[in-house]
Order: structure tokens, then sequence, then C-alpha cells
């Protein structure tokens, strides 16, 4: 008999691996941005509000196509049918590049928070540490890494969570002169921002064949999660807005540590928010080394991949091969990242081709929706989908666009001519 995976993940582990692929330390770099670019608070939560209604879209998308195809494949599969089986294959294998691009980052920022804490022992070393210790997590088994995932998700987030209302409510804040009034396109900027804040969401939706309720449990585990980290979101650009000065944000790489300094400086809670943080990553990385392995998994399995990357582990029923290869390649990226310093590219790259993606995965429930029963059974089905799908498509096309052509050269060369090198390459190995 053939091994497959096993269904063990409930409501509550899903919700917390759709939150902890966002939920990464590296978040606070962009909490830093919008706080830059807002003017005043209003703008600030405005667009963050903005964001979280466009990202909470997106996941109606995820829904409805999760119900349909509860596949390992992911996008792989969501895309197939109305984008046809070369370009779902080549945009599903370009997401998962960027996805270790940004897990390569996010191990080089941890190593370089555990340096702080512990500076005797190089920052690359403390990267490789985690790193391994969550490969043998997600080998063990699917149901320790679900429970582990619903602890720290829980955790990081009440810490955070209670920081940021104390500094809030009780320590006096120093806002800046332009703290009040309302400006469109300031707000806009900022929900431009704010929607990169949930990169990676949708991940949870890989593990369609390990949920114990797949028709309902992962599209409404989504709207769940996102609200949670917009609230989580909310209160960290407000505190850091509030108490730290602009200028500190434009030099530091740390501003939740610098908000610690600066509300109750010379107790613990810097050092606190230092080893949140590093929780942050850990989290992060489970979540995200959890969904891309069950895409690579499934492509393994059905032979676009190497068929050794298809297997399961006899005893865990894990898909071990795939996540040693992850392990391999983010390791190689992460060793780039010490190497060159340059940590802003794969960051940016990864945003720009979320956007197209949450585009195309709007399109893709747009056209199964109103397919309906002729082709597909849709057991979640959104009310008033049909227009729910259109606007995603087109507010994600419009902003991946601005997005591309407000970055430097090189991200949209990524985002296009990778993508495309991808599709090339199946289609002389006679891929349609």
């Amino acid at each position: 008999m053939a091994v497959g995976l096993s269904r063990r993940l409930k409501f509550t582990r899903l919700v917390a691996i759709t939150m902890g692929t966002p939920l990464a330390s590296s978040v606070f770099l962009s909490i830093s941005l919008i706080c830059l670019s807002a003017g005043s608070i209003m703008n600030l939560i405005t667009g963050i509000l903005v964001a979280t209604v466009l990202v909470l879209m997106t996941s109606l998308s995820y829904g409805e196509l999760v119900s349909i195809y509860p596949s390992a494949a992911g996008n792989r599969v969501f895309l197939k049918k109305p984008l046809g089986n070369l370009f779902a294959l080549g945009l599903s294998l370009m997401w998962v590049f960027v996805i270790l691009g940004a897990a390569g980052v996010e191990s080089f920022m941890v190593g370089n928070v555990l340096h702080f804490i512990f500076a005797g022992v190089p920052a690359i070393l403390w990267a490789v540490l985690i790193l391994t210790i969550v490969l043998i997590i997600n080998i063990v088994g699917i149901e320790i890494s679900g429970n582990f995932q619903l602890i720290v998700t829980s955790l990081v987030s009440i810490t955070l969570a209670s920081v940021f209302v104390f500094s809030i409510i009780f320590v006096k804040a120093s806002y800046p002169a332009t703290t009040t009034g309302f400006d469109l396109n300031s707000a806009l900027t900022s929900a431009v921002i704010a929607v990169y804040f949930f990169l990676g969401f949708g991940r949870v939706t890989t593990l369609g064949e390990e949920a114990l309720d797949y028709e309902k449990g992962i599209p409404r585990a989504m709207p769940v999660a996102i609200f949670l980290l917009s609230l989580v979101f909310i209160l960290a650009s407000v505190a850091i807005y509030g108490h730290v000065p602009l200028n500190v944000l434009q030099s530091t790489f740390i501003p939740q540590v610098v908000l610690g300094d600066y509300i109750l400086k010379g107790t613990p809670v810097p050092l606190l928010l230092a080893i949140v943080s590093v929780v942050m990553s850990f989290s992060a990385f489970n979540a995200g080394v959890l969904g891309t392995s069950r895409l690579i998994y499934a492509l393994g399995r059905e032979g676009t991949f190497p068929k050794f990357l298809g297997s399961i582990h006899p005893r865990f029923h894990t898909p071990y091969a795939s996540l040693i290869l992850l392990y391999i390649i983010t390791l190689g990226v992460l060793v780039y990242v010490f190497g060159t310093g340059n940590y802003s590219l794969p960051i940016l790259v990864a945003a720009g081709f979320d956007s197209f993606m949450y585009a195309l995965v709007g399109y893709s429930a747009f056209w199964h929706h109103r397919k309906g029963g002729e082709i597909v059974k849709i057991p979640f089905k959104v009310r008033g989908g049909t227009a729910i799908f259109l606007v995603t498509t087109l507010s994600f096309t419009i902003l991946g666009v601005l997005f591309l052509l407000t970055s430097s050269i090189a991200v949209p060369a990524i985002i296009v001519l990778g993508t495309l090198a991808i599709i090339i390459f199946y289609r002389l190995r006679g891929v349609t």
C-alpha cells in the first residue's frame, strides 16, 4: 500500500500556520517604511485597513479554490484550468524560488539578532542552527509541527500585542507634528506597503491533503488569521510611529527593539522584543517550509520534478526528500546574503511576485465561480464571489504594476525573466 500524507491538522493549527509566515521579524522593516510614508496616524491606520480588506478578498479566492482542489500542489492546481498547464507550472515554480529567497533573508536576520544577544557565536552559525531545527521538526511529523506552530504563534501574538498596547496606553507618545488629517495619496501609499505585511499567508493552501476539514477548515482559517494579523500590525505600527523618532527609523533595522528602548529604557523589554523577533523568525521558517515542501512533493509525485522528491517517510508520513531539498537551497541563499549583505532584493522580488500571484488567484477563483457546477463542485462557495474576485484581480494587478514601476530594474527583471526562463525550459521539454 502506498504511503500518503496524514490528515491531522485541526482548525486552530491552520489559523496558526496561516499567521506564521507573515508574522516574521522582517515585517518590522515594512512597518518602518509605512511609518515614514504615512504622514499621520489616520493615514497609517487607513492604509493598513485597506490592505486588510484586499487580502481578505484574496483569502476568499483561495478558500473557494482549496475547497475544490485540496491538493499539496496548491497554486499549481488552482491556476491550471484557467491559465493552462505550462503557465501554471512556471508560476508555481517561480513562487517556490521567491519563497526560498525570502527564507534566506529571514535566516540572515535571525542570525544577526541572535548574534546581538549572544555575541560570542557568529551570526551565520545561528542562522544555520535555526534552519536545521526547523527541518528536524518538520521531518519528525506534521502533528508536532502544527502544535509547535500553534504554541509559538499564540505566544508571539500575545506578547507583541501586550507590549504595543502598553506603549500606546501607558507611555506618553511623542508623535511627529503631522499626526492629524487625512491625505488620500499618503493613505494609498500606506496601503500598498501594508499589503506586504501579509506576505505568504496563502501557503497554508498547500496543506489541503492534511487538513481534517479541507472543504471548510482552510477557507475559514485564512480570514480569521488575517483579521488577527491586522490587529497586531495596527498596534505595532501605531506604537512604533508614536514612540520612535522618524530619523531613528530611517537608520535602524530593528525598530521593534528600538521601541522597547524608548518606552522602557533600562529594563529587559528591549531584550524581550529581540527574543520575540527570533521566535517570530523561527515560526515563519516553520510555516513557510511546511507549505512550500508540499508543493515540491506534489510536483515530484506527478513527475514534473524528479520522482524521489515525491517520497514520503514511511514512519512519519512527511515529504522528507522535499524538506531536505528546501533546506539545501535555503542554505545556499543564506550564504549569498551573508556574503554580499544584499537582503533587500529577495524581499522586493517576493513582494512583487506575490502581488501578481494574488491577482491570478483572484482570476482563477472568478473563472471557477462563473463556471460553477458545469465543471467542478464548489464546497465553499463565496456569496457575491464574482464581484469580489474581479475586484481582487484588478486591485492586485494595479498594485503589482505600480510596485514594479517604482522599484529598481533588477526587481521586474528577475520576476519576468525568471518566470519566462522556467516556462521556456519546460516547453522545450515538451510540457504543454
